[in-house]
């Protein structure tokens, strides 16, 4: 509604919380966010979820992370690289991840998110982890460089994109993608 008066001969007039004396000579700009592909699949996710939409097969994008390279436990690949000490705590945040796969894997969406976060943890394992299990870095920077180079960019992208993650992922899920690769020897400790 539009409200007009004179004061001192000049009109001023105003529409819901803008007043203008003289001319109207303003700009609206609207900005609309663009989702990104997380943001979509949860939301898509959540829907399917509620409506307890389920497929019966995997894709072959998460099959391909679900299958195993070579039979070799997560434990032998730890003793061999003088890393047992690890176990413990592996097989946990492991165990933790695998919970949350398990109860969401016959959602496609979940499927998708699963894979599209599986592929990320994967690349940076190969490209960032596995120069410095090379060239013999201390337990402390491998252990580092896991957490600021994948697991809090995950998670960061997560909260980031503002997806509404009714799975919960967390640092501790992210990181177990890590060992669950490992236990499905996509993942070496020793090369």
């Amino acid at each position: 509604m539009i409200q007009k008066r004179t004061f001192e001969g000049v009109e001023i007039s105003g529409n819901k919380s803008k007043i203008v004396a003289g001319d109207d000579n303003s700009q609206n700009n609207f900005f609309v966010s663009k989702k990104g592909k997380l943001s979509l699949l949860f939301e898509s996710l959540k829907e399917k979820f509620e409506e307890d939409d389920k497929i019966t097969r995997i894709s072959d994008d998460l099959q391909r992370y679900k299958d195993g390279r070579d039979r070799i436990s997560i434990e032998q690949k730890l003793k061999d690289a003088n890393r047992e000490h690890l176990t413990e705590d592996f097989l946990w945040l492991k165990d933790q991840y695998f919970r949350k796969l398990t109860k969401y894997q016959f959602f496609e969406p979940a499927q998708e998110i699963h894979a599209f976060i599986l592929g990320i943890v994967y690349e940076r394992f190969r490209n960032i982890i596995y120069p410095l299990i090379r060239q013999n870095e201390s337990e402390k920077v491998i252990l580092s460089a896991m957490s600021e180079k994948i697991t809090a960019p995950i998670v960061n992208l997560i909260q980031e994109e503002g997806c509404d993650d009714i799975m919960g992922l967390s640092s501790t899920e992210i990181e177990g993608m890590i060992h669950f690769l490992t236990g499905q020897c996509h993942i070496k400790w020793k090369l």
